[in-house]
């Protein structure tokens, strides 16, 4: 990257220096170490290339300001990067970081039913209904009838203490990605 070199990147607001890449690079490998990247497709024209990527691992370090969970990561995503005498000058790369994030906080069923007094069957509908999902879409999605899925919110509301469907994801404790700390921020405490 040349000295002067500006890349925007996923989940921050201003242009990345080649030091601020630096950082978010490190923590991305350490949150996770077996991180392999795939171009899957460059396209070239002139001094600028466009890429396609995709990226696999096993989150298992700080650097994404989360615990580690242990989970399979795979992100795809698109990446522009202007060249001058070799050197990258400008760039940015997007990616659904907030899905990506989401996803590694969503909890298991047996993680909901393990924290709650419902059975596997309810932890299941309640990370449903926590998605937004309809009792006959809970239905269709597990294979039971609706008049099944129907009583299952019910008695996942009843079991949580809560009286409205939207009201569950909160009682699940699930975070919305929107409210994390900036990614590397954890790598100070580790």
């Amino acid at each position: 990257m040349a000295p002067d070199c500006a890349v925007v990147l996923e989940g921050r607001d201003t242009p990345a220096s080649p030091e601020e890449m630096k950082g978010y690079w490190r923590a991305m490998v350490t949150a996770i170490p077996d991180l392999h990247l795939e171009l899957l497709f460059v396209v070239c024209e002139g001094d600028t290339a466009i890429t396609h990527w995709r990226s696999r691992g096993t989150h298992t370090g700080p650097g994404l300001g989360i615990p580690p969970t242990g989970r399979s990561v795979d992100v795809q995503g698109l990446g522009v990067m202007e060249f001058r005498d070799g050197l990258i000058v400008r760039g940015f790369d997007r990616w659904n970081r907030g899905e990506f994030m989401a996803r590694l906080m969503e909890p298991t069923p047996q993680d909901v039913a393990e924290g709650s007094q419902l059975t596997a069957r309810e932890a299941q509908v309640a990370l449903l209904m926590a998605d937004r999902y309809s009792h006959v879409e809970i239905a269709t999605t597990l294979g039971i009838s609706p008049n099944t899925a129907r009583r299952h919110c019910e008695r996942v509301l009843a079991k949580l203490g809560v009286s409205r469907r939207q009201d569950v994801a909160g009682a699940l404790g699930k975070v919305s990605a929107s409210v994390l700390n900036p990614h590397g921020s954890d790598l100070a405490e580790a």
